[in-house]
């Protein structure tokens, strides 16, 4: 079974298969592969209803692979995630901690009553708990570090902001965040590329336009991978994502 898994991905014909589509990707990759059969049957239902109820907007292979690198190849255990929409990024990081023997690692709020309520419904269903929190709100809200930290029993490793992609909430999350985690601890954003700018409705340079200014002046480590990513074919890409993919390190 584990040989076929996301290989069908390819023969599906919605543009959100679009990684299983590239000619050089005929495998299973580790991501899936550390799934178990069961793990895996709850992963494609969910795949199977989001897409009958047109609840597309997830990130995919290369970005969930990084994620998970870092938090299983580090033993990351206290981790905020900013927007988790209808919960494909928030399964998988709760199978891994799981499979990793951890409990209450995973904070993730979004804004999106019916985008949380479904989050919540997949969560339950893969039974994760023990592992995730769902919290309905906005995470640029001063209040939520500390929620987060009660949860998670300590100040967060790893922050992950992938929400409204507008350039203000991605400034006040950035702001917020960073005061909050400790020296050596990380923040990721998705969609820092060219090409993913307008998905900031307010038309201001969305989360790239937001990290390069946020980040002038400041004693921080800055990585953007695809940045200058326009258009095009993406398959030309080493880092497969035309989205994009920032990293702030917080130094010492």
């Amino acid at each position: 079974m584990m040989a076929v898994r996301s290989r069908a991905f390819e023969n599906r014909e919605h543009r959100r298969y679009w990684w299983h589509k590239n000619p050089s990707r005929k495998y299973v990759p580790p991501a899936y592969a550390l799934l178990t059969d069961a793990e895996w049957d709850v992963l494609e239902e969910w795949y199977d209803e989001t897409e009958r109820h047109n609840m597309v907007g997830e990130c995919t292979v290369p970005l969930v692979s990084i994620v998970q690198g870092f938090v299983g190849g580090s033993g990351i255990t206290r981790i905020v995630q900013c927007g988790h929409y209808v919960g494909y990024s928030t399964l998988m990081l709760g199978f891994l901690l799981r499979h990793m023997g951890r409990k209450q690692s995973l904070f993730s709020i979004d804004i999106d009553p019916l985008a949380n309520s479904v989050s919540q419904r997949w969560v339950d269903r893969a039974q994760l708990n023990e592992q995730v929190h769902l919290e309905l709100g906005d995470s640029s809200d001063l209040s939520m570090p500390a929620r987060a930290t009660k949860y998670l029993g300590g100040t967060p490793q790893l922050v992950i902001i992938d929400s409204s992609h507008e350039y203000h909430h991605t400034i006040r999350e950035l702001n917020l965040w960073y005061d909050v985690i400790p020296p050596h601890a990380m923040i990721l954003l998705h969609d820092t590329s060219i090409f993913a700018a307008p998905f900031d409705s307010g038309k201001n340079g969305g989360v790239r336009q937001a990290l390069a200014d946020w980040a002038k002046g400041k004693p921080v480590a800055v990585l953007n991978l695809n940045e200058s990513f326009k258009s095009g074919d993406g398959n030309d890409l080493v880092y497969a994502d035309p989205c994009g993919i920032g990293l702030i390190h917080k130094l010492a």
